[in-house]
């Protein structure tokens, strides 16, 4: 049994070196059919000329055979299915070293452009379009009317010498009454106005002097004649300003004139005919919407010695001021910076008539705006206006108006304890349905007073 258990082992492993040897000899014929491959693939490559440039690849009309066996696509496949390409590694090398080195020689590092009038960077489509503009064959005014354009021109005057700035105002100073009223345009010459010496500001100021008046109804214009009076000298602000003298009431109600009228009086110092112009048209200047943003930088920036005049003509009208849009905020700069008449007459209405003032919409702004500046006296006889026994009671009405509860919080805020205890118990008299939800933001805002 021995025997012939032997036997078989030795024949089963003589079996097996036998497939051994077998696949042995199919991997060497495979090795050596691939090394071979590979020797005529390079000599073929070698053959071929060097591509040295993406141009010399995209003129090549025929791209080699890569392999000699039928089975192997073509460089590239044309296969769509086909994502792996058979590529020799000497036409690789040769090919990343000629990509390699034409990269590198356009990738020239660049600082981004970055413009002072804007914040931020541009995108990369507003670039190119930036360049594209700028490398048309344009005239310095034209750029200066296009959005982009007109920014790269800002930073060239702004960064570059004498000589680069003459030669762009040159190019300009014939165009400037147009290129002050466009709305690009109107940028650069306001660049060139502040980063320019006075000569060029003079020379600017003589071409748009008599366009003044024109400029200054305009709606891109009036920044170019503000931004003048920043930087020219005295005499020509003299000489701007009695240019406008005589549509200076026509500016004062001007949506574009009104804002050069303040620049004047921020900066002119001869500008105290503008108080006399507004006192004897003040019923008209102090109601319209432009008119008194005239009067409050009066009141602003004038001493009080010059605008008693003024002060005598304003006091009579707060009363109807109060109750207008735009006049209460007259009335309010009256209360805290007017003479003492002025307060005493705002407060004597107020006191009067409280419940009126409260309820309305502009009138109830100026009553706590006084309020805040009140006496003592002046509270105590609000106080015992609001508390009374008449019906229905003034205190539930105020609370529950949805303007009159602000007034009446600050009111509380101002009361001593006493009258605090008093205005209390009034309340705790009401039901409950009785209150609003504007009296229910009154009861909220005394339990947050009671919890401090």
């Amino acid at each position: 049994m021995q025997e012939t258990e032997k036997s078989e082992k030795d024949m089963i492993g003589s079996l097996l070196d036998g497939n051994k040897s077998l696949i042995q000899l199919e991997d060497e014929s495979k090795c050596s059919e691939f090394r071979s491959s590979i020797t005529k693939s390079q000599q073929h490559s070698q053959s071929q000329s060097p591509i040295k440039s993406f141009k010399d690849l995209k003129e090549a009309k025929e791209i080699p055979l890569l392999l000699d066996d039928a089975d192997q696509q073509e460089f590239p496949s044309n296969d769509p299915n086909n994502f792996y390409f058979t590529v020799q590694s000497a036409f690789i090398q040769q090919r990343q070293h000629s990509m390699s080195h034409e990269f590198h020689q356009y990738m020239v590092p660049q600082p981004p452009l970055y413009y002072p009038c804007q914040d931020g960077f541009f995108s990369q489509k507003r670039t190119k379009k930036l360049q594209s503009s700028t490398d048309s064959e344009q005239t310095i005014s034209q750029q200066c009317q296009d959005q982009y354009a007109s920014l790269n021109i800002q930073q060239s005057f702004i960064q570059g010498n004498d000589f680069q700035k003459d030669k762009i105002f040159k190019a300009l100073v014939d165009d400037l009454p147009l290129l002050s009223k466009h709305k690009f345009g109107n940028y650069v010459i306001q660049k060139i106005i502040e980063n320019s010496n006075q000569n060029i500001r003079t020379l600017i100021f003589e071409q748009l002097h008599p366009f003044i008046i024109e400029m200054c109804y305009d709606k891109f214009g009036c920044r170019v004649i503000q931004r003048l009076l920043e930087f020219i000298q005295n005499h020509q602000k003299i000489q701007l300003i009695q240019s406008i003298k005589s549509q200076v009431l026509n500016l004062i109600f001007d949506q574009c004139g009104n804002h050069v009228i303040q620049k004047i009086i921020d900066l002119a110092s001869d500008a105290e005919f503008i108080i006399d112009i507004v006192t004897n048209n003040v019923d008209h200047i102090v109601s319209h919407s432009y008119g008194c943003r005239i009067a409050q930088k009066c009141l602003e920036i004038f001493p009080n010695q010059k605008l008693q005049q003024l002060y005598v003509s304003l006091i009579p009208l707060c009363e109807r001021l109060s109750f207008c849009q735009y006049g209460n905020y007259i009335v309010q700069h009256m209360i805290n910076q007017g003479p003492p008449k002025g307060l005493e007459v705002i407060g004597k209405y107020i006191k009067a008539r409280i419940v009126e003032v409260s309820q309305d919409k502009y009138a109830s702004i100026v009553a706590q705006k006084y309020i805040t500046v009140a006496s003592d006296d002046d509270i105590a006889s609000i106080c015992k206006v609001l508390i009374n026994d008449c019906y229905p009671p003034m205190l539930l009405i105020l609370i529950n108006n949805q303007f009159g509860n602000y007034v009446m919080q600050n009111f509380y805020q101002k009361c001593n304890d006493k009258q605090k205890q008093s205005i209390q118990i009034q309340i705790n008299k009401f039901e409950d349905h009785q209150f609003t939800q504007f009296g229910r933001h009154f009861l909220q805002f005394l339990a947050r007073c009671h919890a401090c």
